[in-house]
């Protein structure tokens, strides 16, 4: 046989392994049966609607609960990647994900690249310079050795076989082009890695059992919750698993009697906190951290969520009771200055409460006598004489101030009415009775103001 008889013989020979091996159907994975799954580090395998998705440091999945025959239901929940064996997770989906594609797409798939390398196969034996026909086929080995990595391995012992064929056309190609060496990388094959074996879709009951692993698993008591009521609805379609149904209600109790707990413990310890606030204990305040702490480990540290937000609650009352105590601490510091000024503008304050009916007649625009409007006048001259002998203490600057511009708004009422009645002056007489109002409405606040400055506990 000639040596181009030869190699046109050995090609025919690998034209032959690739239409027999496309003929023939790999042993596939059926997946119907299988369902997604995320496993647990404790080992159980969820079954899931669909692939998981990662979302910060939270796994995010349907988990299925109930099976085929029954009433499936879905419970969207996460959980934290720390309770997750990812690596097996992952494994695992591309499990499902190459089940499903050998089932569906695979043969189609390798039928079109056993009909590319057909074609490239027939390129070399048409080709005539040795150089291209070596690199032709050096190609056409390259690619055919490539397409089962990119396609989950599929029929890869078939093409390693029919790869092999090549060796001996390239072998002779290569001496026909003047050369010697044979490439390693055209030999060089990729072992398929090995993958996760399917599992059969669980029964009812074991479906059943996976939720409530799934609910220990997680750590959100909302979507615990909703997954044990889930579980429930399934569970009581089935009268063979009643003891699933008492355990789920016993978790039930369980959670529901945690609750109440955190919540008098809760309330507990806001109460105090208040407390110590408004007393500005601040050591009290301080100690409840630590007595949280203490009483959520007692409690089987079951409600993290709850505890976080009770700890910044609890870390604001400290800061708010810090600041309670500093202005207690001022009080105590200026109360005597306060009350010894209280005690020397009660005068103008009584005096000012004895001008009422006065003010309150120049508001309504009312009669009195003149001698009357005269002397509410001359002893509001009086008053601002005292008034401006006082000096307020710096913490009632403002009341000092308020108690002024009544004074001085009392006195040009009076004034504004005496004209009024002087010179018949209707306009005289309803500015006489604005500034008696303001008057009044001054005198009412300063007094409010003064008392809650000498006794703020009494405000609140």
């Amino acid at each position: 046989m000639t040596r181009p008889a030869a190699r046109n013989h050995v090609v025919a020979l690998v034209l032959a392994a690739l239409i027999g091996a496309s003929a023939t159907l790999a042993a596939q994975t059926d997946p119907s049966g299988s369902s997604s799954r995320v496993f647990l580090k404790t080992g159980e395998a969820l079954p899931t609607y669909g692939s998981y998705a990662l979302v910060d440091d939270r796994v995010v999945f349907n988990l299925i609960i109930g099976n085929s025959t029954g009433s499936a239901l879905l419970q969207l929940m996460s959980l934290p990647v720390g309770s997750v064996d990812l690596p097996r997770t992952v494994k695992y989906a591309e499990a499902m994900r190459a089940a499903y594609y050998l089932a569906s797409r695979a043969e189609s798939d390798y039928r079109g690249m056993t009909t590319t390398i057909a074609e490239a196969l027939s390129d070399v034996r048409k080709e005539t310079d040795p150089k291209r026909r070596l690199q032709l086929a050096e190609d056409a080995r390259r690619q055919l050795l490539a397409w089962p990595a990119t396609h989950y391995n599929y029929r890869a012992d078939d093409i390693h076989q029919t790869a092999s064929l090549f060796d001996d056309v390239i072998a002779e190609l290569r001496a026909a082009a003047g050369e010697s060496a044979f490439s390693l990388d055209l030999t060089a094959g990729t072992a398929a890695p090995t993958l996760e074996p399917l599992l059969p879709a669980p029964s009812l009951r074991d479906s059943i059992a996976l939720a409530l692993a799934a609910a220990k698993a997680s750590d959100t008591l909302d979507e615990r919750l909703a997954i044990l009521r889930t579980a429930g609805v399934v569970a009581g379609i089935d009268a063979s698993a009643a003891d699933l149904t008492s355990e789920i209600g016993r978790r039930l109790a369980d959670e529901a009697r945690i609750d109440a707990a955190y919540a008098a413990l809760a309330s507990d310890l806001r109460a105090r906190a208040e407390a110590a606030v408004k007393r500005g204990e601040v050591a009290k305040a301080a100690a409840l951290a630590e007595e949280l702490a203490r009483r959520d480990r007692e409690l089987g540290a079951a409600r993290p969520d709850l505890i976080r937000g009770l700890q910044q609650e609890l870390t604001d009352k400290l800061e708010a009771a810090r600041v309670s105590r500093l202005r207690l601490d001022h009080y105590a510091a200026v109360y005597p200055r306060m009350l010894h000024y209280e005690h020397q503008i009660r005068p103008a304050l009584t005096a000012l409460d004895g001008l009422k009916p006065v003010l309150t007649f120049i508001r309504d625009m009312q009669g009195m006598s003149f001698e009357r409007l005269i002397s509410a006048r001359d002893r509001i001259d009086r008053l601002l004489v005292a008034y401006n002998a006082l000096t307020p203490p710096e913490e009632l600057a403002d009341v000092h101030a308020t108690i002024g511009s009544t004074l001085h708004m009392a006195r040009e009422a009076c004034a504004r009415r005496r004209s009024a009645v002087i010179s018949n002056d209707m306009a005289l007489a309803r500015e006489a009775s604005a500034a008696a109002a303001g008057a009044l409405l001054l005198a009412d606040q300063a007094r409010t103001e003064l008392l809650a400055r000498l006794f703020p506990s009494k405000q609140q």
